[in-house]
């Protein structure tokens, strides 16, 4: 749930200017090995392809990263056991996670929401956890969907509302995903109670095609990506890498079968 004072925060970005490198873990870049600029955790806005996003992390320096090249527009997001956000913190929340939160960006209840990324899960030891979501287009009231990884598993959730006891969640895909590879994803969403709509093309085919009840009327929806997981604390460490992420209310059907390439 957003903290309403964080609306109010005005608070300058902090970038730390230190060039960090990574082992690489994308096919696609062992060649040529990416170096990356740690970005602060702090309240102020990063932007990416026009939409403002707010870090929230532990503030560890592997926390978010970008890459440090004007021709990649990539991002990579590790958790580590006991990397737990300040305000999951205070509020005694057991969750680790390293997010950049677009709530900024808001689209009204019945509005055409698009979305086109591409994503790589690192290579690591087998990974398992409660839940752990790695992208979700979230709320006011309700998170219409949202996206996880389990146990080598990418499984996609809806929600819509129900009854008085909390929203009716249901699953609309579950199948395994192979990690150290580039994987390319568009969604379309459009909340409503007998017109909604939820597409999403995973690797040029479709993964969902849902038309029904999704989301909840008056919602503001957002979209967050990176890792939030529970309930920690999480031995296992996680490191995901995102490119290209474009998300608004243009058609991006296009990018199915012709998605950007990660350079």
């Amino acid at each position: 749930m957003r903290i309403s004072h964080r609306l109010a925060a005005a608070v300058t970005t902090a970038f730390f200017a230190i060039l960090l490198p990574v082992n690489c873990s994308s096919r696609a870049q062992d060649a040529q090995p990416m170096r990356w600029t740690a970005v602060g955790s702090s309240e102020g806005p990063i932007t990416i392809d026009g939409t403002p996003y707010v870090a929230e992390t532990a503030g560890a320096d592997w926390s978010i990263r970008r890459a440090s090249v004007d021709t990649a527009d990539i991002t990579r997001f590790e958790v580590r056991a006991g990397d737990v956000w300040g305000e999951d913190r205070s509020s005694g929340e057991n969750k680790e996670r390293s997010e950049l939160d677009g709530y900024k960006r808001r689209y009204e209840y019945g509005s055409d929401v698009w979305g086109a990324y591409s994503f790589l899960i690192e290579p690591g030891a087998e990974y398992q956890s409660d839940w752990t979501a790695i992208s979700q287009m979230h709320g006011s009231k309700i998170r219409p969907f949202h996206i996880h990884f389990k146990a080598g598993r990418l499984i996609i959730y809806s929600e819509a509302s129900g009854s008085r006891s909390g929203p009716e969640t249901s699953i609309r895909y579950n199948q395994m995903l192979s990690r150290n590879e580039w994987h390319h994803v568009v969604f379309h969403l459009r909340e409503g109670s007998t017109n909604g709509q939820l597409e999403i093309w995973l690797d040029g085919k479709k993964a969902v095609d849902f038309s029904g009840m999704i989301g909840a009327t008056g919602n503001q929806a957002y979209w967050k990506y990176g890792i939030y997981r529970g309930y920690g604390p999480i031995a296992t460490p996680l490191a995901i890498q995102f490119a290209n992420m474009e998300v608004g209310k243009s058609d991006l059907v296009a990018r199915v079968a012709t998605p950007l390439p990660v350079k």
